[in-house]
């Protein structure tokens, strides 16, 4: 089923989970045709696509590279070229690994996130979260 957010049990889980190591979240992303900003947003109104607004949120993502207490890498961003197996339908791959959850926790609740969480919300139609741990 589509989804934008965690529901308050895969976040309860998430929060509770006694892994300690690296984390890699595996993000498929569909995009609005246009973005959808709120009337209280700076941007609300800009012909923009949706992709074009997530492209703002995945600077502000990127930013958070160069901090040890986030500490994100980007390993894949990339267009999705067609389904090979299955049928979704999905625009983009985005693969991003932290050491720890610990460590996406702090991203999410960093004012800076916060503040460009709008342009995700903004882009997204609807996406799939998958979390993987690479040392399992």
């Amino acid at each position: 089923m589509p989804a934008m957010q965690p529901t308050t049990d895969q976040m309860r889980r998430f929060a509770k989970d006694v892994h300690d190591g690296p984390i890699v979240m595996v993000n498929l992303l569909k995009f609005k045709t246009r973005a959808e900003y709120q009337p209280d947003d700076p941007e609300y109104g800009e012909p923009i696509t949706g992709a074009e607004a997530y492209w703002r949120y995945n600077d502000a993502l990127f930013m958070f590279s160069a901090e040890p207490q986030i500490g994100l890498e980007i390993v894949y961003d990339g267009p999705v070229a067609g389904m090979f197996i299955g049928d979704g339908d999905w625009d983009k791959v985005l693969v991003v690994r932290y050491p720890s959850r610990k460590h996406f926790l702090a991203m999410t609740s960093d004012p800076r996130y916060q503040d460009a969480h709008r342009h995700r919300a903004a882009g997204l139609l609807h996406q799939d979260l998958i979390e993987t741990r690479p040392d399992s």
